[in-house]
């Protein structure tokens, strides 16, 4: 009886950790699931305070932004990752990955760094404004 009561114990421990799982990776999805409002083209005016110009970047910096990744270029090299959500006004780009061709693009390091370490954004009359710990680092019009 000792056995079968250990049994019975034993698979309802292993059901509940089972469905548990579950529920905690279908609301972990919907976490990181990226507002509609963001996921579109969005092209750089302003890096850390400064309107960016053509000694900057030969061309602007673009995103592409999808409901868990995101595309676009440097001015020069493509670089492309994954999107991060935990909530409203939350963002981060977790795996920053770029082409290496020799550019121009006096800004392109620095646009990467602020990209790694963007952790919130708002969006106000058709701008996005990235921003990390320390406070505003970009902003973009819609492309």
């Amino acid at each position: 009886m000792k056995k079968i009561l250990m049994l019975f114990i034993a698979v309802s421990l292993a059901c509940s950790c089972k469905s548990t799982k579950t529920t905690n990776s279908t609301a972990s999805a919907n976490e990181n699931a990226i507002e509609k409002k963001l996921q579109q083209t969005w092209v750089l005016e302003n890096l850390n305070g400064k309107l960016i110009t053509n000694k900057d970047f030969s061309i602007s910096p673009t995103l592409q932004l999808a409901s868990s990744s995101f595309s676009g270029s440097t001015g020069c090299n493509g670089i492309k990752g994954s999107l991060l959500s935990d909530g409203a006004g939350k963002l981060k780009f977790p795996n920053v990955t770029s082409e290496t061709k020799k550019c121009d693009a006096k800004k392109e390091g620095e646009f990467l760094q602020l990209l790694r370490t963007t952790s919130s954004y708002s969006i106000e009359n058709n701008k996005l404004y990235l921003s990390n710990q320390f406070g505003l680092t970009m902003s973009f019009k819609k492309g």
